[in-house]
């Protein structure tokens, strides 16, 4: 019983009433582990909420780059480009923004657009072969569009 007594007080201790609460921390780091939790358990609100505030508190490529894997997830492509784009912007010399923009494209078989947006990123980083493999794939599948078409 001494135990679990010991528990509750832990539980109610100034401390813990003191420290923040989970959504509440003003720390981004914090916010992306948060958003990483959330994630991990399936909650996609949580976790975007998270990712934005982050992004708010102090714009960074890698919390946009996660709110836009959470938008995609969520089937909001377009606001997916829009955290992708925000994260080429900030960390220009990334290739990931341009890799995750050439998937949303693909998922919306905007061949032509994946294309470019692989091709952005095996231009930043010549020796990324995955982004080398989509734009193919990318490429092949524009191909296929265009002799159905004829």
């Amino acid at each position: 019983m001494i135990s679990l007594d010991i528990k509750i007080l832990r539980l109610f201790s100034s401390r813990h009433l003191l420290s923040p609460s989970v959504g509440t921390s003003q720390d981004p780091l914090r916010l992306i582990e948060e958003g990483n939790s959330s994630l991990k358990e399936g909650d996609l609100d949580l976790a975007l909420t998270s990712y934005q505030r982050a992004a708010r508190i102090r714009p960074s490529g890698s919390a946009e780059r996660r709110s836009a894997l959470v938008l995609g997830m969520m089937g909001r492509y377009m606001e997916a480009i829009g955290s992708l784009d925000r994260a080429a912007e900030m960390e220009p010399l990334d290739p990931l923004p341009w890799i995750f923009r050439g998937f949303i494209f693909w998922r919306l078989e905007r061949w032509q657009e994946a294309t470019a947006s692989f091709e952005r990123a095996v231009a930043l980083r010549p020796e990324e072969g995955y982004a080398r493999y989509c734009r193919s794939i990318s490429v092949e599948e524009m191909n296929k569009r265009r002799v159905r078409r004829f």
